[in-house]
């Protein structure tokens, strides 16, 4: 009981000449401020995850030339049996859906809403910064074959990331 009365003080007097509803509202905003995650964390979170999700989708999908460990075409043998406009927008369509719905089951639900509230900016830096290191590595990218990645990505990272009630107000027949 001490405590409370104490912190009804500590209140109380912090109040001094603000009025009412303002103070209040100013000092659950500093409360909210104080405890939500830094913008610079959740971005090291979202590279490291990244890193791991490249690691286990190259091993499945060799994107542009670029392989991990088996020697074969991986799903891109599969894709490409459609064609090649196809298997170069779903592998980035591949690529950056792992990563995001890995980061969804890794991260904490007030960390997704950092990356949330500027989500164009996320998909974009992260499939622009992706398909950057894959040109450095491949060296042999086209401008169609990035396009139609880039393409296939960022369609794909904005499945991943959105809401359940966005995705059933997007594919609702009625």
């Amino acid at each position: 009981m001490k405590d409370v009365k104490n912190d009804f003080e500590s209140f109380k007097n912090d109040a001094g000449q603000a009025a009412g509803s303002s103070f209040v509202l100013n000092k659950i905003h500093a409360e909210i401020a104080r405890t939500a995650p830094r913008k610079s964390s959740v971005a090291v979170k979202l590279g490291g995850i990244h890193l791991v999700s490249s690691f286990f989708s190259l091993m499945a999908c060799p994107q542009f030339g670029t392989k991990l460990f088996f020697s074969g075409e991986g799903l891109m043998d599969v894709f490409m049996k459609i064609s090649p406009m196809f298997c170069q927008a779903f592998c980035g369509a591949f690529y950056l859906a792992v990563t995001f719905v890995l980061a969804r089951l890794v991260l904490k639900y007030d960390e997704w809403l950092v990356l949330m509230r500027s989500r164009v900016l996320t998909i974009g830096s992260v499939a622009l910064v992706s398909l950057g290191v894959f040109a450095m590595l491949a060296r042999g990218i086209s401008w169609e074959a990035g396009v139609f990645w880039i393409f296939g990505a960022v369609v794909a990272g904005e499945m991943a990331s959105v809401s359940k009630m966005t995705l059933k107000k997007y594919f609702s027949f009625s």
